[in-house]
């Protein structure tokens, strides 16, 4: 009768540890990582543009870089001040014009990055608002509160040097803290 239960009590394992990956692979959360090439928007029209025009939508990378950055540095440990700052666009605002309304706006920004040390692209997420863009969207939502999650970044109006420049400042700042707890590290900090 010994056997018995221990077949039975495998079987169960198995059966909870597959019921288990089944469960968690529906909530898999992916590293914020693109292929090379990959971070260009499609067109998106807006209200004043004939959805039939085929302009290419301008991303960062065909503008001048408006935010002023140290120059890529290694230390003599190897690694690097910044990442390479290689793309940025919003989902709807034109980089050119701006929003509609300089003072009332919501949109999201997404910034390209190149870890240098290890040739990886990534990409960071920033919804750009002012108040009255956000006091619009809940209008629009009908919804009395909104949660703000992840990274946000609010102006007072449309300033595309001052967005890039908080936004830039946060990955730089992220970018430092990382390498700071990659040096601080103690040998087995990762086995917990």
């Amino acid at each position: 009768m010994e056997p018995v239960k221990i077949i039975i009590f495998v079987a169960a394992f198995l059966l909870l540890l597959l019921l288990g990956k089944k469960l968690s692979s529906g909530g898999d959360s992916y590293a914020a990582t693109l292929p090379p090439g990959s971070f260009h928007p499609e067109r998106v029209a807006t209200e004043e543009q004939d959805e039939s025009s085929n302009q290419p939508t301008i991303v960062g990378a065909d503008l001048p870089f408006p935010v002023h950055l140290p120059e890529i540095a290694c230390d003599a440990d190897g690694k690097y001040n910044r990442p390479e700052f290689l793309n940025y666009y919003f989902d709807h605002i034109d980089l050119r014009s701006g929003p509609e309304n300089p003072e009332s706006f919501c949109d999201h920004l997404y910034l390209q990055i190149r870890d240098v040390e290890s040739d990886r692209p990534m990409y960071y997420e920033y919804l750009v608002a002012t108040p009255a863009g956000l006091q619009k969207l809940m209008n629009q939502e009908h919804k009395p509160s909104l949660f703000l999650e992840g990274q946000a970044v609010i102006v007072p109006r449309w300033d595309l040097p001052l967005i890039l420049d908080t936004a830039v400042t946060q990955i730089m700042k992220s970018y430092a803290e990382r390498e700071d707890k990659e040096a601080h590290a103690l040998p087995n900090d990762d086995a917990v």
